[in-house]
């Protein structure tokens, strides 16, 4: 059986892939250093903080959600840059995140 994935709005996708599409179509929509508007940025901010909570990572005090591109080492040794959201802390200070990880992370 297919993995589902429900967000904050009330949307359940009824595949993992069906919310990869739909983040990544808002993600290449923003602009960089752009902030995502809402209920998008509510719903990104709710995978990222459930993912957080999924993985036992130290989520950021997230207030809100750009992108940015993460042009962080990959796990090969190589660079690659790609277009990623990103959550802007209070004091404006941003970190990126793989959305597609985070709703992996989530769905059941």
């Amino acid at each position: 059986m297919a993995k589902q994935v429900t967000i904050k709005s009330g949307t359940t996708f009824k595949t993992l892939k069906a919310a990869q599409e739909h983040f990544s179509r808002i993600r290449e929509a923003t602009g960089l250093g752009d902030r995502v508007a809402e209920p998008d940025k509510s719903d990104v901010l709710d995978v990222y903080r459930r993912y957080c909570a999924a993985t036992n990572w130290q989520a950021e005090d997230a207030v809100d959600v750009t992108t940015e591109w993460d042009n962080r080492q990959r796990a090969a040794g190589n660079y690659a840059q790609t277009k990623a959201f990103a959550v802007v802390t209070a004091s404006g200070a941003t970190s990126v995140f793989s959305i597609d990880k985070a709703l992996a992370a989530i769905a059941v």
